[in-house]
């Protein structure tokens, strides 16, 4: 399982310094949850911070864009260096035309889904899609794992391992809940506040990717 870390949570003021804990932890990559405060009631990251991450170079760059136009910030991302782009199905009408438009810019396309909605039949997108981003918590100030996701996540795996696409997992996910993401064949998982406020992230990336990080390799 790989482990991807979510900045969203990071002091602003000391993300140089963050940056490189997180590249010496031993993450596969980094998460930037992009926010308009109108698809989520959250005013976070914006573009700019995209740019100035991925112009860093450190670790590959994931966006996550929790926004009601996500066409718009596809094209103001055109031409940087990222790994992956997510979108929300909840955020278009035509999930294939956006996917895309993502590969086309040279990213791997994700699919996010919230909890409350049930996933698409994959079969259709997956020409497009590369993984679908489960969210398992709710767009609110320091969120829980929603432990009824547990109850579904298996068939969402065998769903998307079906069609080809791996499931990736975001919201809540810590030391708690690591061994049960792992048994249910999640394929990667966003970690945010748990890894930012470790003492040992590069412990605790271990612990997720069960001893076989890049020094594993």
């Amino acid at each position: 399982m790989l482990v991807t870390a979510s900045i969203i949570s990071a002091p602003l003021l000391e993300l140089g310094d963050v940056l490189e804990r997180l590249r010496e932890s031993g993450v596969d990559a980094l998460h930037i949850d992009v926010e308009d405060g109108h698809f989520v009631p959250e005013l976070g990251l914006g573009l700019r911070v995209v740019e100035d991450v991925a112009a860093w170079g450190g670790l590959p760059v994931d966006v996550h864009l929790m926004v009601a136009d996500p066409e718009f910030a596809i094209a103001r991302l055109r031409g940087l260096p990222l790994r992956s782009v997510a979108i929300h199905l909840e955020a278009t009408r035509y999930p294939r035309r956006v996917l895309r438009q993502i590969r086309e810019a040279g990213w791997r396309a994700g699919l996010a889904v919230n909890p409350v909605t049930s996933l698409p039949e994959l079969g259709r997108l997956a020409p497009h899609l590369d993984y679908v981003l489960q969210l398992t918590t709710e767009p609110e100030p320091d969120p829980d794992f929603l432990t009824g996701m547990l109850a579904t996540l298996p068939a969402s795996a065998a769903a998307a391992r079906a069609v080809g696409v791996e499931l990736w997992v975001d919201g809540g996910v810590s030391e708690d809940n690591a061994e049960s993401l792992a048994a249910m064949g999640v394929d990667s998982v966003v970690v945010g506040r748990a890894l930012i406020d470790s003492a040992d992230p590069g412990g605790l990336v271990q612990l997720f990717t069960g001893g076989s990080g890049k020094e594993d390799e």
